[in-house]
């Protein structure tokens, strides 16, 4: 019986680059990596000049780390694949020393980001050396990009961003790609061998990569012709977010293109994707067969969330898998998807471990017995989420505590429940654990949420006879008014009952705002409840109506002080019914 089976291998050959000087062409000779000073004017053609209004390309050298700097929208590895290797397989080349940062604001000076960005002092606001991040002393080619206002939070604007950066990646690639074969080994400083080998004699095991799927800036782009590019690429969200399956190989040769580093502390840029500690420990692992790399979405739409899920369940039962890691970016919304995969496995019996951010924004928001088995890829010192690019975002202690977690109930040992709220003694305690080879004591590090009860009210009256409002978690309020806070905010903004919808519009990160801009309707329908009302079908509308921004609150807050101002003043204006509306 055959017990182990190299599938293939990929070799990554390092360029050493120490200088980047701008040129008349784009090329390398020894250390130096020229770049074409006419580049930003080709390159913002690319990105849509009707909503990229300009780009500019600065280069930062180490000596330059103290400067002020827009926040980072992902960080890009240089890399093309030689020869006829395709991605996964074969060689690729690196460039060693340097790497690409895009960054942009709108021209109105917002930044483009959501839950949190990093604009400010470089050195401050970024985690040096971790996986998606910038390694202290390279020096890095700065794309900064300015968008149309209004543009930011809409799937066109940042997708702009990055093809308009794309046209200078696809140029540096050919430039690493002409050099000769004697030319490139000259400079080369570092070889790194990975190799796929099913080791059909050990336990199964399957990762599963939970990406964002709400468009905007949650999104990515999967499979593309070369490392981390765009070209030849396909969106998820595009794709329907079901689940594609990569062999490891391609997850670590940039079959990932990261739309998403939004919130910087906690999300995955496409460099974390290409240097996916996650994958590269599991490769690594003697102890399991690793047969592939699911990456699923997190869809908007409730019918499409569980759709979603139940093709994972399928895919998981038919590769017969004896267990399962999943692993996710962020916190919010996304860990409804997260919790339902975990259900979609464990129900199956299929042992599974999931690894996720939640620090002290935890519980996770919402949970099933199956949310058990949990790694916390909290780092910062306080566990909240932050303006530091990679703070919070999976390492290798997080990967190797993961699977030897996994491999701890694939042998029959438990994981003890979670403690009632973020404790980092825990982790002190399960890498001690780990480190010591003493399994069977592991304890879940993120806790769930208790839900409490459902208040159902009795109706006692024909909705021909009751008063109705719109109490929104959408972020709709008046033009005029302060716009939310995208990090944290537990406020929420008076809507009069005459105002015009001409004269609403939204300030929320968690979703793609273009259609609520194109129609607040569609997330507010203060038109549709009126034309209720002329028709007599509702006896009439409240004077004032609700909006808050839902998903980047705080729960304590806004269930012992949002929540009751709210509940008040509907009750000072004799509402008989409220019709609640989520992003």
């Amino acid at each position: 019986m055959l017990k182990r089976e190299e599938l293939r291998s990929l070799v990554r050959r390092h360029y050493r680059i120490n200088r980047v000087l701008l040129s008349e062409e784009t090329r390398i000779e020894g250390d130096v990596l020229y770049l074409a000073s006419g580049l930003c004017e080709e390159a913002s053609k690319q990105g849509d000049p009707r909503i990229v209004l300009d780009m500019a390309v600065r280069i930062i050298t180490p000596a330059e780390y103290e400067r002020y700097t827009d926040t980072i929208l992902d960080v890009q590895p240089l890399a093309a694949k030689a020869g006829d290797s395709r991605l996964g397989e074969g060689s690729t080349r690196v460039l060693s020393g340097v790497v690409l940062l895009l960054c942009a604001t709108e021209e109105s000076g917002e930044q483009v980001g959501e839950a949190g960005s990093c604009e400010g002092i470089l050195s401050k606001k970024v985690r040096f050396d971790r996986p998606g991040s910038i390694d202290c002393g390279e020096t890095l080619i700065k794309v900064d990009c300015r968008l149309k206002s209004g543009e930011r939070m809409k799937r066109p604007g940042p997708r702009a961003c990055h093809n308009a950066a794309e046209h200078l990646g696809e140029q540096v690639r050919a430039a690493l790609l002409s050099l000769s074969e004697e030319e490139f080994t000259a400079g080369c400083v570092v070889e790194e061998e990975f190799h796929h080998v099913r080791r059909y004699s050990k336990p199964k095991v399957l990762l599963v990569k939970e990406i964002m799927g709400q468009g905007a800036m949650h999104e990515k782009l999967l499979l593309p012709l070369q490392p981390c590019g765009i070209t030849g690429s396909r969106s998820n969200i595009d794709m329907g977010n079901v689940p594609l399956m990569m062999s490891p190989l391609e997850a670590i040769d940039g079959g990932v293109h990261a739309l998403t580093c939004v919130g910087p502390s906690t999300k995955e840029t496409s460099r974390h994707y290409f240097r996916d500690p996650l994958v590269m420990q599991a490769l690594a692992d003697p102890d399991i067969d690793l047969c592939g790399v699911a990456f699923v979405g997190s869809p908007a739409v409730d019918q499409q969330k569980k759709m979603v899920a139940g093709r994972l369940g399928r895919l998981v039962e038919g590769l017969d898998v004896s267990g399962v890691i999943v692993a996710t970016e962020g916190y919010g919304n996304n860990h409804i998807d997260f919790a339902a995969y975990l259900e979609e496995i464990g129900r199956r019996g299929i042992p599974a471990v999931g690894a996720s951010y939640c620090g002290n924004f935890g519980p996770m928001i919402t949970g099933n017995p199956y949310t058990c088995n949990m790694v916390d890829c909290a780092k910062s010192d306080n566990g909240l989420e932050n303006g530091i690019l990679a703070d919070n975002t999976m390492t290798g202690e997080d990967a190797l505590l993961a699977l030897a977690m996994l491999k701890d109930l694939l042998s029959g040992g438990r994981v003890r429940r979670a403690p009632r709220r973020w404790d980092p003694r825990v982790r002190e305690k399960n890498l001690a654990r780990m480190r010591e080879g003493n399994p069977g004591c592991f304890q879940s590090e993120i806790p769930t949420a208790t839900l409490p009860p459902m208040i159902w009210t009795p109706v006692d009256k024909p909705l021909s006879e009751m008063k109705v409002a719109l109490v929104t978690g959408t972020g709709v309020h008046l033009k005029g008014d302060e716009r939310f806070n995208l990090v944290c905010d537990s406020t929420f903004r008076i809507i009069p009952a005459n105002v015009s919808t001409a004269d609403l519009t939204v300030s929320h990160g968690g979703y793609d705002n273009s259609d609520v801009l194109a129609d607040i309707n569609s997330m507010f329908p203060l038109d549709r409840l009126r034309e209720l009302a002329a028709e007599g079908l509702i006896a009439g509308i409240a004077p004032r109506h609700i909006g808050f921004m839902g998903g980047s609150g705080d729960l304590k807050v806004l269930a012992r002080e949002t929540g009751p101002a709210i509940a008040k003043i509907l009750k000072n204006d004799a509402v008989d019914a409220a019709i609640f509306t989520a992003g």
